[in-house]
């Protein structure tokens, strides 16, 4: 089977805001959105300097974005060992856009030794958070038994979680590997999709929120 992984597009991911309202100090999240103003101008390097600001007080949004933007030279100079360290702080208190950027970095061997085991830890932990284009690359990873055991079922179960969200290359994903499978089989993973779509996507839905222009956590960058 010849699966495809969902590659960072120039479209912002979706992250999870609100939560964080609850623990961090009203200054921080001030800082944090008028970061996200200025990327809407296209304004780095006041945005870095806003992103660094609430970073630096424990927001996990801000870590990460910092990080990506450290890592693309955006507003500041680029430091791939910097933003490295900023990307897994944000990991670390379950940022998933993070966690998905750092499953990224391990599966394609950028800033860190390539290591897909690693690179599937990450992609789990935020695929159980709803993010589709973890799961997809999860699901792929079951796929081809890179950094987990291949298991055929999960790669159905997680690329149709992320074919529900949207993501086109899951979609193609889950045709190809239901291709594999008897009508015995898929109407089991099917059952169990529902399942899993009940604990890692509906809760997620509703914690979704927009930022100026749609924008939203900064994607990785294009892989090679």
């Amino acid at each position: 089977m010849r699966l495809r992984v969902k590659l960072p597009k120039s479209k912002c991911m979706w992250g999870f805001f609100w939560v964080l309202m609850l623990y961090l100090p009203l200054p921080a999240l001030a800082d944090v959105e008028q970061a996200f103003v200025a990327l809407h101008q296209k304004d780095y390097p006041s945005a870095y300097k806003l992103f660094l600001e609430s970073a630096q007080a424990g927001n996990a949004e801000a870590e990460y974005n910092l990080g990506v933007l450290i890592h693309g030279g955006q507003g500041t100079e680029k430091d791939e060992t910097q933003a490295l360290s900023w990307i897994e702080k944000a990991a670390v208190q379950g940022w998933a856009d993070a966690q998905y950027y750092l499953g990224n970095l391990y599966e394609f061997g950028q800033i860190v030794p390539q290591s897909f085991q690693n690179a599937a830890l990450w992609y789990q932990k935020a695929a159980e958070q709803g993010n589709a284009s973890a799961q997809t690359n999860l699901a792929v990873l079951y796929a081809n038994g890179q950094g987990v055991n291949q298991d055929i079922v999960l790669a159905y179960v997680w690329s149709n979680l992320a074919a529900s969200q949207g993501i086109v290359e899951a979609l193609q994903n889950r045709e190809t590997v239901a291709a594999e499978m008897s009508p015995e089989m898929l109407k089991r993973v099917r059952a169990i999709s529902k399942e899993y779509f009940q604990k890692y996507v509906a809760p997620f839905q509703s914690q979704q929120s927009l930022r100026p222009g749609g924008m939203r956590s900064l994607p990785p960058p294009e892989q090679q």
